[in-house]
């Protein structure tokens, strides 16, 4: 639980877990597949057939970057040495490249020749490293934007969420300290060592600001208008007119978010 603070935004304090019985830490998620709740959740990975977690999100990393490397060796690898043959069978004894003069056509009639009548074995292998590692290569990208960004593939999704309501017209924000009259801690029972802060405070709405009198929601960005129709708007609140406006204060910078994935000291 001291893991990481609530920010009100994605998650909100006091939601139980319907599964395991407890209070859901600040960006976990309950894994129906694993039937655990895991911590600082990114997703299930099924090449794995385990949650991508907190505990192990720097092995993951290290995975993405050790076989994206493995496979690109494998097609330069592959590429010298099918370019080789190529080399000693079109023009031996010169210095003058094989492919120099060909149509494109003619070159790639070439390579497949090579690869299933030369060398299958190395023509194998490097079309299977050459179709994989841009599979590997794009992972291994997403995560280090994820990590760019301060978030997960998880929270990802739910700031989506947020984009799509922010286009509708339905988000709107204002200050902490302006509506609780002085600056609220993130969550009242417990004490969490987090560098971050917001004074930032959401709400969804039906399109209309909130109303003098309006009632906010204590576990959610919900609030429920004053009966009377003819209410002022209150002037603390304004429009979110872009995703950008809004603090994600899990994002500290990208080394301090690597700092974290890595499991290392943040501050």
């Amino acid at each position: 639980m001291r893991r990481y603070p609530y920010d009100r935004v994605l998650f909100h304090p006091g939601h139980h877990c319907r599964t395991c019985h407890f209070l859901k830490p600040a960006r976990s998620k309950h894994c129906s597949l694993c039937n655990a709740c895991v911590s600082r959740h990114d997703h299930h990975c099924i090449w794995l057939t385990n949650c991508v977690g907190r505990d192990n999100y720097r092995y993951f990393l290290s995975l993405l970057l050790s076989v994206s490397t493995l496979l690109l060796y494998g097609v330069y690898l592959g590429y010298m040495l099918l370019d080789r043959t190529l080399q000693r069978e079109m023009s031996p004894g010169t210095a003058e490249h094989w492919s120099k003069n060909e149509t494109w056509s003619n070159i790639f009639s070439l390579w497949a020749a090579v690869i299933v009548i030369d060398d299958i074995r190395i023509g194998v292998v490097f079309l299977l490293a050459l179709m994989t590692a841009p599979l590997a290569l794009g992972f291994l990208l997403y995560h280090a934007y994820l990590v760019w960004a301060g978030t997960t593939t998880n929270e990802t999704a739910k700031w989506a969420d947020w984009k799509d309501d922010i286009a509708d017209g339905l988000v709107f924000k204002a200050r902490k300290s302006e509506i609780y009259g002085g600056f609220r801690p993130r969550d009242e029972s417990l004490d969490t060592p987090w560098p971050v802060d917001s004074d930032q405070i959401l709400v969804l709405t039906d399109g209309q600001p909130p109303r003098i009198g309006y009632m906010l929601s204590s576990c959610d960005n919900s609030i429920l208008q004053p009966t009377d129709p003819n209410a002022a708007f209150d002037p603390r609140w304004t429009k979110v007119r872009s995703l950008k406006d809004v603090d994600n204060i899990y994002d500290l910078g990208f080394w301090g978010n690597l700092r974290d994935a890595l499991r290392l000291p943040v501050r």
